[in-house]
């Protein structure tokens, strides 16, 4: 599968996710055909994220016509790469130079995605008070899947993948930026619900 084929790219794109691990001229693509107004049905990229013990893989796209409102998600959807400097003191779990080199080859990455985010019409944040309940969320998301007959990943495993995540991409550098540019920010509290609704980039517009 995909995730095969990335790791033999580079070892250490142990999972789907970081900058690097994406198909950006697919990405493009179905945007592009999507603001064109297309009559043509729109193939949309699947993902399973029950796949390969909670790895996930592609599936089948599926195709999709008369679109109205596309929402492209993802967790790092707007991320701006950064100066190299920030990465000489970067947060934990960014250790070692191992670790290190990984954050800024994400960085790096992080440019062939700024065309993608060029199509977008507006950027919406759901901003957690504290990025470090993405672990709890997890769990509870691969806990539903296991009652659902499908695999997942045990705690352990989870605790690996979210720190691996945050190592790419650190909250902390990466999300923080975003909060004073985005069209909007939601806060997501440890429930789930909604909490506060700013518009940080109508301010600036102002």
């Amino acid at each position: 599968g995909d995730r095969q084929q990335l790791q033999q790219v580079d070892p250490r794109l142990r999972w789907r996710g970081p900058p690097g691990t994406h198909d950006i001229a697919t990405g493009i693509q179905v945007l592009q055909q999507v603001r064109s107004g297309s009559a043509d049905p729109v193939l949309m990229p699947r993902f399973d994220k029950s796949l390969h013990g909670g790895m996930g893989d592609r599936i089948a796209p599926e195709p999709l016509s008369n679109i109205d409102i596309l929402l492209f998600e993802g967790w790092f959807v707007g991320m701006q790469p950064l100066d190299a400097a920030q990465f000489d003191t970067a947060p934990w779990p960014i250790s070692s130079e191992d670790d290190r080199a990984f954050a800024l080859d994400c960085n790096y990455r992080l440019q062939d995605y700024l065309p993608l985010w060029d199509l977008l019409d507006a950027l919406v944040v759901l901003h957690p008070g504290d990025y470090r309940l993405s672990k709890q969320w997890r769990q509870e998301a691969e806990q539903k899947m296991k009652q659902q007959g499908r695999s997942g990943m045990s705690d352990a495993e989870i605790v690996v993948f979210v720190e691996y995540f945050w190592k790419a991409l650190h909250p902390d550098l990466f999300l923080t930026p975003l909060l004073k540019t985005a069209d909007l920010v939601i806060e997501v509290q440890p429930d789930h619900m909604p909490g506060q609704v700013k518009k940080p980039g109508a301010a600036i517009a102002d």
